[in-house]
């Protein structure tokens, strides 16, 4: 039989962003899979007991707590396991969730994958409800400068104009590239390119041939959006110092 599909969920601290994207991947879930969720040194006390109660559900293949905040070694991680995943997997971040469909979204994106050998990088649409209005909020601004204000709110995010009526009933579309929280990906495109940032490896997969695209039929929720209601002392530096290592453990593979 072949093997489950890998769903790798990355988590860090915000407790309830991780119980919502948890529960709809547990309930929302249907075709054969496996999760593996990392934790990525969560410092908040609350993210242990939202762990141990998917846990408790059987929700979880694995469960692995990396040392520290470090994207090397989530990418160190991936790139170890490559072979032992089925020839595609999934990558989740825990600020996400997925909504619910028939068929699910794991076994729309396979299907999608399936039908397009050359498509190597498979993101979904977003639910543009959830963006907050910039003018609408700025009370809630405080000191932030205006552009450390505007990248809080993603007020010149490319997904605030998405629209899935751009696709014209067409499965695939291409707004721009898909976002990096919510991706199905070919396993062996990514044994040849490495691991990067999302912008950079849909760069690097369209150089060497093959396509990315968004699965117009597949939609999920960014809690992140909602940071300045819920988490308004979301610490966006340590966030862009993550980002900024880019993954440079994988450039050398």
């Amino acid at each position: 039989m072949p093997k489950p599909i890998t769903v790798l969920i990355s988590s860090r601290n915000r407790p309830l962003y991780l119980w919502a994207c948890l529960d709809a991947l547990y309930r929302g879930t249907h075709t054969a899979h496996r999760f593996v969720l990392i934790d990525m040194a969560s410092t908040d006390p609350q993210i242990a007991p939202v762990i141990a109660g998917f846990d408790r559900r059987g929700m979880f293949d694995q469960v692995i707590h990396m040392p520290r905040n470090d994207s090397t070694l989530l990418a160190d991680y991936v790139f170890r396991a490559l072979d032992e995943l089925s020839p595609l997997f999934a990558y989740v971040e825990s600020d996400v969730v997925v909504e619910a469909t028939t068929p699910c979204w794991l076994s729309r994106m396979t299907a999608l994958m399936e039908a397009n050998t050359a498509l190597a990088m498979l993101g979904s649409a977003i639910d543009r409800a959830d963006f907050v209005d910039p003018d609408g909020f700025a009370h809630l601004r405080g000191d932030m400068s205006e552009s450390r204000w505007r990248a809080s709110v993603k007020a010149d995010s490319p997904e605030r104009a998405q629209d899935t009526a751009s696709a014209n009933g067409a499965t695939l579309f291409r707004p721009h590239s898909p976002a990096g929280r919510l991706l199905m990906l070919r396993t062996q495109a990514i044994a040849e390119v490495g691991l990067t940032s999302d912008s950079q490896l849909d760069r690097r997969l369209r150089q060497r041939g093959y396509d990315t695209a968004i699965a117009a039929d597949v939609r999920h929720r960014h809690l992140s959006l909602m940071n300045l209601f819920d988490y308004p002392a979301y610490d966006f530096d340590s966030r862009d110092r993550y980002m900024a290592l880019a993954y440079p453990a994988a450039e050398s593979q």
